[in-house]
């Protein structure tokens, strides 16, 4: 079975590098381009199967524009996680507006949760359980998904990778296969 991880095209928060995740923000021109540049690339070895997305839309635009003959199923539990009241700052004003619970993430990103937010051990077993109810399918599939969910499901397969170094570019796309419970990856970022 061959698993297909897109992550969304390049949205204006991810150009001024500001934390979002649920803000539900659409893609800007670079986007749209590096949707349409992977749709081309995926028209050589035209993949039939079931596309997903989570429910916002810098997802589920990329996913049409690179899949526009095929069906899309958005799934909420394949959202970005939460970060509260960070939504939509960049680190330095997140830095200058409460920087007691900037140091704390920073040390601690895993176990910190900003005020409001998702914590992380949520978001993590939401998108772990929804992956894994996808694999039980035992169907290729397509995951157009947000950095953190992406970079959940690779760390949590591949133990040997970081998280925090897990790449994954706008553009790009990684396949993984998975055959009797083994991953490997079989493309990176191409």
């Amino acid at each position: 079975m061959k698993i297909y991880l897109i992550r969304h095209g390049e949205t204006e928060y991810n150009r001024r590098r500001l934390f979002y995740g649920k803000s539900d923000i659409s893609l800007n021109e670079t986007g749209i381009e590096q949707a349409n540049w992977l749709a081309e690339k995926f028209k050589e070895g035209k993949i039939d199967t079931v596309i997903y997305t989570s429910s916002l839309r810098r997802t589920i635009e990329t996913a049409k524009l690179i899949f526009p003959n095929q069906p899309i199923i958005s799934l909420e539990d394949l959202d970005e996680k939460d970060f509260g009241l960070w939504e939509g700052m960049s680190a330095d004003q997140i830095n200058t507006k409460y920087p007691v619970e900037w140091e704390k993430w920073l040390l601690s990103p895993f176990e910190y949760t900003p005020k409001n937010a998702e914590k992380f051990s949520v978001f993590q077993n939401r998108v772990l359980s929804c992956f894994n109810d996808l694999l039980q399918k035992k169907e290729d599939f397509v995951l157009v998904g947000h950095l953190g969910v992406l970079r959940t499901i690779l760390k949590t397969y591949f133990s040997e990778l970081n998280f925090w170094e897990i790449d994954l570019e706008q553009g790009n796309y990684t396949v993984m296969e998975s055959e009797n419970s083994r991953f490997k990856i079989i493309k990176w970022n191409s």
